[in-house]
């Protein structure tokens, strides 16, 4: 596959993203997400690959940096884990009342998860 047709599909899968964003135009995502516009437009044009600003499009678009970049899976295909990465690693460097406060409201709902399928699961007497 040559570059320019590699830069074409990575442009529709990223114009496919803000659409289901509800984004009608590139410039009001840009305006959105803080994006430069001439890059952003240059990206959705296909005129530049979208390589080193993937997981930025990502993250803002709610899908896979490995869809936008290769179409591989869907757009629908989140398991979160490259949300939580994201999280897990910016919780890392957060001062630690932050990181206390974001551990004890994680703790929180997961114990409340947990005992919500405990009780799902548990045969009525």
């Amino acid at each position: 596959m040559t570059d320019i047709t590699r830069r074409d599909q990575q442009a529709a899968r990223l114009r496919q993203a803000r659409k289901s964003r509800g984004f009608d135009g590139p410039k009001a995502a840009a305006d959105f997400f803080g994006f430069n516009y001439n890059t952003y437009a240059q990206h959705e044009n296909g005129r530049a690959g979208i390589t080193r600003a993937a997981k930025d499009y990502a993250r803002a678009y709610k899908v896979r940096e490995a869809w936008l970049l290769t179409g591989e899976g869907s757009p629908d295909d989140i398991d979160g884990s490259d949300e939580l990465r994201d999280v897990f690693s910016r919780v890392a460097t957060a001062p630690a009342e932050v990181q206390i406060a974001v551990l004890s409201y994680a703790r929180f709902m997961l114990d409340n998860f947990e005992k919500s399928r405990e009780t799902a699961t548990t045969p009525a007497a």
